[in-house]
């Protein structure tokens, strides 16, 4: 609230400027405030996320169903993604045991990663979801037909600020990894696909 209620005041001082002049510089300054003020929202929101992370309600999970559930729901926020994600599983109705707030918050900053930095092309987006062999865990591994990540940028990946893109907040992929490790995952970046691998614990009381 400290940062929120300063933040709200600039928000609407910078919309009543905005209002009173029809100059296209002034527009751009008003414009870039707007974006920034969105940009610390986004942070807020993700360090919030963080603040929750000891905080776990785990449930058995049908990936299958979630998945579904999911995709409708990111269809609904970028309807432009509709024919690129491509979906498999393997290994018939696979379980996690998994808080679904934290596995929905997971998968919607790898979508929006992989989206960000891929052709944004028909099935530019491969989801796949298997068992791991010889042990009780699942992989879901979300990969993009982009460039992929540089070496060099590669052991800064999970980095809390650290993003190779102006707009972005450098902690989305920060906090996915901070969540999957709360519910005893992992998260991993694997350049020989260009993807990034969630490993998930399999429910083992089928």
């Amino acid at each position: 609230h400290e940062i929120r209620n300063p933040l709200s005041a600039i928000r609407q001082s910078n919309g009543l400027l905005a209002e009173e002049h029809d100059d296209p510089v002034a527009a751009k300054l008003h414009g870039i405030i707007e974006n920034n003020i969105a940009r610390i929202d986004k942070m807020l929101e993700e360090v919030s996320s963080l603040n929750k992370s000891d905080r776990l309600k785990p449930q058995v999970i049908n990936l299958m169903g979630f998945w579904l559930d999911f995709k409708h729901e990111f269809l609904l926020t970028r309807p432009e993604v509709k024919y690129c994600i491509r979906f498999y599983m393997t290994g018939g109705q696979l379980k996690t045991r998994f808080d679904s707030a934290h596995l929905q918050q997971i998968l919607w900053n790898l979508l929006n990663n992989a989206w960000q930095h891929g052709s944004q092309g028909k099935d530019s987006i491969t989801v796949l979801v298997k068992p791991v062999v010889g042990h009780e865990a699942i992989s879901l591994t979300v990969i993009d037909d982009g460039s992929g990540v540089s070496a060099e940028n590669q052991e800064h990946l999970f980095e809390p600020f650290f993003t190779t893109r102006t707009e972005g907040t450098g902690l989305g992929l920060y906090v996915a990894r901070e969540l999957a490790h709360a519910n005893l995952g992992q998260l991993h970046y694997h350049p020989n696909v260009k993807g990034f691998e969630l490993i998930l614990p399999k429910e083992s009381n089928e």
